[in-house]
């Protein structure tokens, strides 16, 4: 009996969850998973050797290793200078404390990076006082604000790639979006912010007593948007040579701009640049690439997205479920938006024919992004859970499990949405 690709992959997530729990080492289970499915493939030792090496040393990998560490490098400057409770406190100042826990993330998500939840997870520790927050729940807090801007922002590599290649406008993106995002706002808000205690009133008046908004630590963020927003402008060819590239340059110019501003000592780089979390973090990257490696890698000339693709439609699976379990699946295996968008959006545009109205365009294409990026919050290979996980110390299949409702509601939301818009638009 051949057994589906589809299983395979499936399969080998199911070794690195299992693993990782049993072993504790999230590395040594994605190098678990790595070699299950490689094998199983049909990925002889030699093979496995020369693709995880091609990998590491690909300068994609270069930069998505050096992006992350600048992300680390700039909180941690941010947090030892000051900035990280200044940016707090004019937060806190402004609005109550349940609410800043969702907008702190939500912020940082307006940075278009892999793994910029590191760059939030910090910020959420001054909250530890609160009744009910503890490292679990500031997990998920962190987890799911941080992505909540993922569906509309225009900066976000995802949207970028899904409106080349359906041929939408971006701004039109941003538009049919927006109210995704604010969805996911109210969801994340009803499932993970509502056993959180209001503030009392005694609070409130100390709140409004020690307010005390600046803009001064909200500059790094600002210099980063602004940095890659002008790159993308002025400078496309970077993105096009490597996507990470545009960001790794605007963390550049933003850790140079706080060093001005604020700057650190000789002994504080030192402790920042060779902490173990760190280089722990690094080797996380790496490990997930490699399996990501062999997700994508050619079997007789097609890729095993493809294979997997021409198995579901050779089932005879219908259309609308074919949109659904498409980008879900491959935003699950891969962990990474550009990564379902790639695989699985040419696809669902082709179902739609030669002509479709714009209505159906925009409506399919967005219900489509909706449940693969629902996949990749599911994934155990999305780098952002991954290093809050690692950050908070906390349980990462119990991570993986809260996100299923939320998503649950998010996919049928973006299901009603889609035959909303239909309505509205055709």
């Amino acid at each position: 009996m051949i057994i589906p690709v589809i299983v395979k992959l499936l399969t080998s997530l199911a070794v690195i969850i299992v693993l990782n729990k049993l072993l504790k080492s999230l590395p040594v289970a994605l190098l678990g998973g790595s070699i299950v499915f490689a094998f199983w493939i049909g990925i002889g030792p030699i093979q496995f050797a020369l693709v995880a090496a091609e990998r590491v040393i690909s300068l994609s990998n270069l930069a998505l290793v050096f992006l992350i560490c600048f992300v680390m490098t700039l909180s941690g400057q941010m947090k030892k200078n000051g900035l990280v409770n200044e940016l707090v406190a004019s937060i806190r100042g402004t609005f109550s404390s349940k609410a800043s826990l969702a907008i702190l993330p939500a912020v940082i998500g307006l940075l278009p990076m892999p793994g910029g939840a590191l760059f939030s997870a910090p910020l959420l520790d001054n909250f530890d006082t609160m009744p009910g927050v503890t490292q679990e729940k500031k997990t998920r807090i962190n987890y799911w604000f941080r992505h909540v801007w993922e569906y509309s922002w225009p900066l976000y590599p995802g949207i970028i790639f899904t409106c080349d290649i359906a041929g939408i406008e971006l701004w039109m993106a941003f538009l049919v979006g927006l109210p995704v995002s604010f969805i996911s706002i109210l969801t994340g808000s009803f499932v993970f912010l509502s056993k959180i205690p209001k503030e009392t009133k005694e609070e409130k008046l100390e709140r409004k007593s020690n307010r005390h908004f600046s803009i001064i630590p909200f500059l790094p963020v600002m210099t980063v948007v602004a940095a890659y927003f002008l790159i993308q402008i002025f400078v496309p060819v970077l993105g096009r040579e490597n996507q990470y590239l545009p960001m790794v340059i605007s963390l550049t110019i933003a850790i140079i701009t706080v060093q001005i501003m604020r700057p650190l000592n000789g002994k504080a780089w030192k402790e920042l640049l060779l902490s173990r979390n760190m280089l722990n973090t690094a080797l996380l990257i790496v490990m997930v690439r490699i399996y990501g490696a062999f997700i994508e890698t050619d079997l007789a000339g097609i890729s095993v997205i493809q294979m997997m693709t021409e198995e579901m439609q050779s089932f005879g699976i219908p259309a609308l479920p074919l949109i659904i379990i498409l980008p879900f699946i491959s935003g699950m295996t891969m962990g990474i938006s550009v990564g379902f968008v790639g695989a699985s959006m040419p696809v669902v545009v082709a179902m739609l024919g030669s002509n479709p109205s714009l209505g159906l365009l925009l409506s399919t294409v967005m219900f489509a992004y909706t449940c693969g990026f629902m996949g990749t919050m599911l994934s155990p290979l999305h780098v952002c859970l991954i290093v809050t996980c690692n950050y908070y110390e906390s349980g990462f299949t119990t991570a993986l499990r809260s996100i299923i409702f939320p998503a649950l509601i998010m996919m049928s939301f973006a299901l009603f949405y889609m035959n909303l818009l239909q309505l509205i638009l055709t």
